[in-house]
């Protein structure tokens, strides 16, 4: 559609290029429209419209007009597009020029339906043009009256309802609108309708049933009084305001039913997805699946306890001090592999050598005495210094193993996993001080760290695996060996200590490696499986709270 001011411009085509390019652009456009009869030049701008409803077009003006002028007539032609926008607003919104979303947000404002349905009704009459509405629902084949707009209860055995009833069942029935008067010569049924307005002494009455995608169909019914009147565009605007208000009170309707009765409606809507035609297949690769994966559930599968676990060497041997000392040197360290006899420490001797070399002094003199006593025949002499000599050599063997136990040795080949002197020279040790210990290399045991909600499972002889952090693609062969008859407390929840031997060859493996071991109990339904663990946790929780 094009539009010229005034009629019969030239270069017209020019113009519609113009608007045509700004429209494309959506920005405005200007350019050079030649010159005016004192030979001024004129000013070409265009610029789009974007009126909202797919209302799209353009605006073309020639106006003389310097260039530097072209920013504000262009804003001049925007605050003209936002006019006109208003005034179409204002134009849809209906007689009081407010549309009905406010009847929409007052009635999702409300906490149930029946606040909902007051509110809407309270405000609809003044949206509308009308006097009154009235609400219904088809319940049992019939038209059953709900609320009124200005009456707080109705009375549903009055005349008045009773007319309304018939008005609302005659439009259910012929499933349209139905007014009075009506317009032109239509013979659409109106008896009711008409019996209303003249029993009420109304102007006219107007009823629209709703039945789009709502399960019980709605009717409202519009009365006008005064100066009101049931005209072409009343009938229109009645007929949107049902259409935009219906679905919202049974929206609302839906939302306040009990659980019960929603969980109702949602199996017998499944059940109508599933018989009807429409994407049949679907359906049924879905019910396949379900199938596939209820067979899968009640199978059997392997049942397993998972834990985490360490490693350990079956055997531990203790390196302790053999006397109060100093630690002079250290050989080895943990994680240091070492052979039997290696040196792992040594002990300061100097106190030892010097107490040696006392001893062996004393010794020396001893024999020297008992020598000289032997030689003058006195037996009772040489014998008294023959004992002293005795206790002397006892002291002395005394030290001499002492000195020989300075040196700490490897007790067996292995790996030191604990203790580290290398820094602590000079530093104090007692007697049974635990200074290295030291695991084989050959035989391990795994420590496994079992909840107590699942030690039950568990017994002696039974298999699994153990896959370690350092190690997770070979995973090591376990054999149930024991099991602690006390947990021991840790945060979280209490654990048992299970104890599992290494079965079959071994990849290498170092006491102190960490993983996860799983253990067989046996075949159990795979659904059991799944929720096991949660069946216990509510069946205890019932246990517990329930007298």
């Amino acid at each position: 559609l094009i539009v010229t001011f005034p009629d019969g411009l030239p270069q017209q085509q020019e113009l519609v290029l113009a608007g045509e390019l700004a429209s494309r652009s959506r920005a405005p456009v200007t350019g050079n429209a030649g010159a005016t009869a004192a030979g001024q030049p004129m000013l070409r701008i265009a610029t789009p419209l974007q009126l909202g409803n797919g209302i799209e077009g353009a605006v073309v003006i020639d106006v003389d007009a310097p260039p530097d002028r072209q920013a504000r007539i262009i804003q001049l032609l925007r605050w003209g597009e936002t006019w006109l926008k208003l005034a179409l607003q204002q134009h849809d919104a209906g007689p009081d020029g407010a549309g009905l979303a406010d009847v929409v947000l007052a009635g999702l404002e409300q906490d149930d339906q029946d606040a909902a349905r007051t509110a809407v009704l309270a405000l609809l009459p003044d949206r509308v043009g009308c006097t009154r509405v009235s609400l219904g629902r088809r319940g049992n084949q019939r038209a059953e009256l709900l609320a009124v707009s200005d009456v707080a209860e109705p009375d549903r055995r009055g005349s008045r309802a009773r007319l309304l009833v018939h008005a609302m069942q005659e439009a259910l029935d012929a499933g349209r609108v139905c007014c009075w008067p009506q317009a032109g010569d239509s013979e659409l049924p109106s008896a009711a309708q008409r019996d209303l307005v003249e029993a009420a002494g109304l102007n006219g009455v107007c009823s629209v049933p709703v039945s789009a995608g709502l399960r019980d169909p709605l009717i409202l019914v519009f009365e006008f009084t005064g100066t009101q009147r049931c005209t072409e565009n009343a009938v229109v605007r009645c007929e949107e305001a049902a259409t935009v208000i219906a679905p919202l009170l049974e929206l609302r309707r839906i939302r306040d039913r009990p659980w019960w009765r929603r969980l109702g409606a949602l199996i017998t809507e499944g059940a109508a997805l599933v018989v009807r035609p429409q994407g049949r297949s679907r359906r049924l690769l879905v019910a396949v699946a379900v199938l596939a994966f209820v067979v899968f559930a009640m199978g059997k599968g392997t049942y397993r306890v998972s834990a985490p676990a360490a490693l350990e060497g079956a055997v531990q041997r203790a390196v302790v001090a053999p006397f109060d000392g100093y630690i002079e040197r250290a050989a080895a360290r943990a994680g240091q592999q070492v052979a039997k006899g290696d040196l792992l420490a040594r002990l300061d001797d100097r106190d030892l050598q010097s107490e040696l070399r006392s001893l062996l002094a004393e010794q020396e003199e001893l024999s020297k005495q008992h020598g000289q006593a032997v030689a003058q025949l006195d037996h009772s002499k040489a014998a008294v210094i023959d004992a002293q000599l005795t206790q002397a050599r006892a002291s002395l063997n005394l030290v001499e193993d002492r000195l020989a136990r300075t040196e700490l040795r490897a007790p067996l080949d292995g790996l030191v996993i604990s203790g580290d002197w290398s820094r602590s020279l000079g530093v104090p040790v007692s007697r049974g001080e635990l200074l290295f210990e030291i695991s084989p290399l050959d035989t391990y045991r795994v420590s496994i760290r079992v909840p107590d909600r699942e030690i039950a499972d568990l017994a002696a002889g039974q298999q699994g695996e153990l896959v370690l952090a350092a190690l997770p693609r070979a995973p090591v062969r376990l054999s149930v060996t024991d099991i602690a008859t006390l947990a021991r407390d840790e945060p979280g929840e209490p654990v048992f200590r299970v104890e599992a031997a290494v079965v079959g060859v071994a990849p290498v493996l170092r006491p102190g490696m960490e993983g996860v071991a799983k253990v067989t109990v046996g075949e159990r339904p795979r659904w059991w499986i799944w929720t096991h663990a949660l069946t216990d946790w509510v069946r205890l929780q019932l246990w517990r709270w329930l007298p």
